[in-house]
């Protein structure tokens, strides 16, 4: 038998308990109560429970997340991005992930509020990771130098704002706040490539300073 028969088994089973989940939290919101409301739905004894999601509410969480990210990973979506520009791939997509979140606005409310407590700011910050980089990883983005880095926390910075208006002020509020990011950082990059120092440059160099200043070398 190979990996892959127990792997998907694991993965549907994530899939069914998370949705089961998602029926509760709208009016539990996501905690060890809905967790647990919606294994007793599908008839999972604790143990199964436990073992599809040892942590409780931040696997469940997780497992949402991720799952508004395959949206992204679709053939259809492969379609659509075919002869976009970068910059129109890169509003497209986030559009497409956003819209899929936000289909149940009570439940991408509840989950929003979930990834803002402070325990949770790091898984947060992971998913939204995973999701630029799948982002500018589809729109053919190739870097490996510091713009790989800068690239990502530039959308990881857009999904949230955008969600935080679409859950606000709407759709088209959604839309036009995409617009404006994407047109924002275009102007920046243009910007920086007049400089005859780039930023990055002049924060590395500020770097090796310092740490001859404090070390008598420059710093690693």
């Amino acid at each position: 038998m190979t990996m892959s028969a127990p792997l998907s088994g694991i993965k549907a089973a994530e899939s069914r308990l998370a949705k089961a989940v998602a029926a509760y939290i709208p009016e539990l919101g996501l905690n060890r109560q809905s967790v647990e409301a919606g294994a007793y739905s599908l008839g999972f004894g604790d143990g199964e429970r436990d073992l599809i999601a040892p942590h409780g509410a931040p696997d469940i969480a997780a497992i949402l997340w991720r799952g508004h990210d395959e949206v992204l990973l679709t053939p259809e979506t492969a379609e659509s991005l075919a002869g976009m520009k970068i910059r129109e791939k890169i509003g497209y997509l986030l559009n497409l992930r956003l819209d899929e979140a936000a289909q149940d606005e009570k439940l991408a409310k509840r989950l929003m509020g979930f990834f803002a407590l402070p325990q949770n700011a790091a898984l947060y910050h992971r998913l939204l990771w995973e999701t630029a980089g799948t982002i500018w990883r589809l729109a053919g983005d190739k870097a490996l130098d510091e713009n790989h880095y800068s690239k990502r926390l530039i959308v990881s910075g857009i999904i949230t704002t955008a969600m935080m208006t679409r859950l606000s002020r709407g759709r088209d509020a959604q839309l036009e706040q995409i617009d404006r990011n994407i047109e924002q950082v275009m102007q920046f990059e243009k910007f920086k490539a007049k400089l005859p120092v780039k930023p990055e440059e002049i924060a590395l160099n500020l770097a090796r300073t310092l740490g001859r200043l404090r070390f008598g070398h420059d710093a690693a």
